[in-house]
């Protein structure tokens, strides 16, 4: 009987071998990489305070630490990191309390009612509310659309059921879904469609961004009916 498996050169092999290593090691590389980028953003605010208090706690004279790099830079990461995410807590604790909420809601009304700014800061804030799990209301069911041809088939999140305004413009009753785009599902558009026209699905909206993150490679397990 012949070799039906085909003769690979040491090249191919290795060439293989260093992808399947890498393709091991791409998940923990990302994740670590968004910690960093996290991190770093959630420390810059208060690492640029400390770096301009500094010098007040210096002798005029003295050198002070090289903060742009090497181990100086990583602690004060790391130091301002730790502070932003005591202050983070705090804020989180007191805005469950009455107080935190008076506040909260008084800064949501003086920032609403500046021009252009209102606008975006309100759309920015129902959007962080929704995918953080704080409005339930506003991705309410997750559906599929057809889109962009008939018989072609993607994940929405339905948004608004009964947008009167829409609806009286298009001459008929239409639902607000929301079409995000993959594998970054804060990004996508929203379409207007006939109710008779979205299939349901038994998804709840942490599957669905994880099957669009995961480039539809991650399907949710049927639930079993008991």
């Amino acid at each position: 009987m012949p070799n039906l498996n085909p003769k690979t050169s040491f090249g191919s092999r290795l060439g293989h071998n260093f992808l399947t290593g890498m393709f091991l090691v791409l998940p923990i590389g990302l994740t670590l990489y968004v910690v960093t980028l996290l991190i770093g953003l959630v420390a810059s605010p208060v690492q640029t305070l400390i770096q301009n208090l500094l010098p007040f706690f210096y002798d005029e004279n003295a050198k002070l630490p090289d903060f742009q790099s090497g181990p100086a830079h990583a602690a004060l990461v790391l130091i301002s990191a730790l502070i932003m995410a005591i202050i983070l807590i705090t804020l989180g604790w007191l805005s469950k309390r009455i107080f935190g909420k008076i506040f909260n809601t008084w800064v949501n009304n003086i920032v609403e009612r500046m021009p252009g700014l209102g606008a975006l800061y309100n759309t920015i804030r129902q959007m962080v509310d929704a995918l953080s799990g704080r409005n339930k209301d506003t991705f309410r069911r997750v559906v599929l659309v057809q889109y962009p041809r008939p018989d072609c088939w993607c994940i929405a999140f339905i948004t608004h059921e009964q947008p009167t305004a829409l609806s009286e413009a298009i001459g008929e009753k239409v639902v607000n879904v929301f079409v995000p785009s993959a594998p970054a599902p804060t990004a996508g558009f929203v379409l207007q469609v006939k109710a008779s026209e979205i299939k349901e699905t038994s998804f709840t909206v942490t599957e669905a961004l994880g099957l669009l993150m995961s480039f539809g490679s991650v399907i949710p397990q049927p639930k079993i009916k008991e």
